[in-house]
């Protein structure tokens, strides 16, 4: 089993983005912040790894889904454990490359809750928050 971020890293990439691969039941993207307004950007796909070292190994993404769930689940302010998130999307068995408007604040990230380990590989996952804020768009 095998979880890796770029660079080895146990924590988010940052505020604004993360990456990692992994073949894990219940592993996840870091908690990312958000304000209402933001756009959400979500990508999914199946991939391997070659695994080198903790701070650099090389993630082939194939344009193949995922068999598996993935859901995009948020916490709001007030001190949510994870275990009390919210779900807002659930894709099964799905290449994913699209975004969500955020409706409210607080943080959201990705988790892998099934995977179909006699496919093979793993599953990629990335988010990243575009900080666009109320501008009065129309959601």
């Amino acid at each position: 089993m095998t979880f890796y971020r770029p660079g080895g890293s146990g924590t988010r990439l940052n505020a604004q983005q993360d990456y990692v691969y992994t073949d894990n039941v219940g592993d996840a993207t870091g908690w990312l912040p958000i304000q209402k307004g933001d756009s959400i950007a979500v990508n999914v796909c199946h991939a391997s790894i070659n695994y080198q070292s903790a701070a650099a190994s090389v993630v082939t993404k194939s344009p193949f889904n995922v068999a598996g769930q993935v859901v995009l689940e948020m916490k709001m302010f007030g001190g949510e454990a994870d275990g009390e998130a919210w779900p807002i999307d659930l894709w099964q068995n799905l290449l994913v490359a699209t975004d969500r408007r955020a409706h409210r604040a607080g943080w959201v990230r990705l988790r892998l809750i099934s995977i179909d380990a006699s496919a093979g590989g793993g599953a990629a996952l990335a988010l990243q928050i575009s900080r666009t804020g109320e501008t009065g768009a129309v959601t």
